[in-house]
């Protein structure tokens, strides 16, 4: 009679299994704990505990500049946006030079600050990673301002002369042609550049819905985030330094031409296309161009 095998063996051998894959899995993954973000947090926020959390993760793909610990980061300001999940590194903060904005900068390129209200920024509706295309305006009064009224080329610095020294016999200065008449001054719109990328946007200029059942201190924040638009803010905008001819012979360094607009001249940033903004003709408007065609117009039908 054939003896029955016992089923103690089979189980021993699963728990010896069982025990060998998990000393091996500890041996190889190495689980870890980092902090990661809990919402979604903007930059420049500062962090608190309310904001972080822990995860385990294997060892493998632990950050280098990870951290360990939420009590590390408490009152770090961030210099890069978080989405929910995403882990927090010491690169992230804005500690290091090279966090942040720096960090993301190609080597021709600069961060380029320009003021905007809610007419000139698109009504707060601006958000990282979105390109625009600006539009610069120039008027006469700012050319006035800025440099002293030009001489014509054809005037004569000699005295016109006058009946007196006619009757007295004196000889008689050459006339000189009176310049013909430069057009009328007026202010200027062009397209100035395209394509430039958003880096950043202060959360208090940015444009937000609240809810029907928002409390008190929400109306209130909300409230103070339009009063502080309405005054005027900054955002950053990612800028090429290298020139281009805004004109046909007259070249320019872009980053100059934006700093130059935004002092003496104005600014209008429009919002391009996720597929990129591609102008067939750029062209300048002269609003004394536009009045003289549209007067003339006036009668037409």
């Amino acid at each position: 009679m054939e003896k029955r095998r016992s089923p103690w063996i089979a189980i021993i051998l699963a728990v010896v299994i069982g025990l060998m894959v998990i000393v091996l899995l500890n041996g190889v993954i190495r689980p870890t704990t980092v902090v990661v973000a809990r919402v979604a947090i903007a930059p420049g926020t500062r962090l608190t505990a309310d904001l972080l959390e822990l995860r385990t993760i294997p060892a493998q793909a632990r950050p280098r500049d990870a951290f360990e610990r939420i009590e590390d980061l408490q009152d770090k300001v961030l210099a890069v946006g978080r989405a929910p999940g995403d882990y927090i590194v010491a690169s992230a903060l804005g500690e290091t030079a090279q966090a942040g904005i720096p960090a993301n900068l190609p080597a021709d390129h600069l961060a380029v600050a320009v003021k905007v209200d809610l007419a000139t920024g698109i009504a707060g509706l601006l958000r990282e990673g979105q390109t625009v295309t600006l539009i610069g305006m120039l008027s006469p009064d700012v050319l006035q301002s800025v440099v002293s009224a030009p001489i014509p080329v054809n005037s004569s610095f000699l005295a016109q002369p006058t009946s007196e020294a006619v009757v007295a016999g004196l000889p008689t200065p050459t006339p000189t042609p009176t310049p013909t008449p430069a057009p009328p001054m007026a202010p200027l719109a062009r397209i100035a550049i395209s394509g430039l990328k958003v880096l950043m946007v202060p959360q208090s200029f940015r444009y937000e819905e609240l809810p029907g059942g928002s409390t008190q201190e929400q109306l209130f924040a909300s409230a103070r985030t339009v009063s502080a638009a309405q005054e005027g803010n900054v955002i950053v905008l990612d800028v090429p330094a290298t020139p281009i001819e805004i004109v046909p012979g007259l070249p320019v360094n872009p980053t100059t031409l934006i700093v130059a607009l935004s002092k003496y001249g104005s600014l209008y940033l429009t919002l391009e296309s996720a597929e990129g903004f591609q102008a067939p003709d750029i062209l300048t408007l002269n609003l004394a161009d536009l009045y003289d065609a549209m007067n003339e117009d006036r009668g037409g039908k």
